[in-house]
């Protein structure tokens, strides 16, 4: 019985911080354990003690979670695992539209060869066909390469 009672404390253990430590490996060790505890409940009690072993440990460790996002949310402990707000961005910036071909505009980095332009108000990543160009040089787009502009000095 001591043995039961430990694999399903062991079990609502892991799951109290697989909760808090996202991962898998921990819930799939406490369902090991409420598997091992139902299989050895039913071995010495009998095939149904280790179904209602089963079914109450699962039931149990449903309730845990469900009470530990409800409430540790509320926690200040729970505000430093849970996310309040959500998250804007992109990672990429947005590659320049084909009509950017021919436009001029003023190198804002040091391109050697590769750095930043502005066209139009607009800043972009940029490879310079004539090697190094120092910044606020006037530049030309002479061609586009996916999320990168070819440019050239004017």
């Amino acid at each position: 019985m001591s043995t039961i009672i430990g694999l399903l404390v062991a079990a609502f253990i892991l799951v109290f911080f697989e909760v808090i430590l996202p991962g898998g490996i921990l819930g799939i060790i406490a369902a090991l354990c409420v598997i091992l505890a139902s299989w050895i409940a039913g071995a010495e009690y009998g095939a149904g003690i280790g179904v209602l072993t089963f079914v109450g440990s699962a039931a149990a460790i449903a309730t845990l979670v469900f009470i530990e996002f409800k409430l540790l949310a509320r926690t200040s402990l729970g505000s430093a695992f849970f996310l309040k707000s959500s998250v804007t961005g992109h990672s990429n910036i947005a590659p320049a539209e084909a009509a950017i071909i021919g436009k001029e505009g003023s190198a804002l980095t040091r391109l050697n060869p590769s750095g930043k332009v502005a066209i139009d108000g607009q800043s972009y990543e940029a490879h310079s066909q004539d090697g190094y160009i120092e910044a606020d040089q006037a530049i030309q787009v002479v061609a586009q390469d996916n999320f990168k502009l070819i440019i050239k000095k004017l």
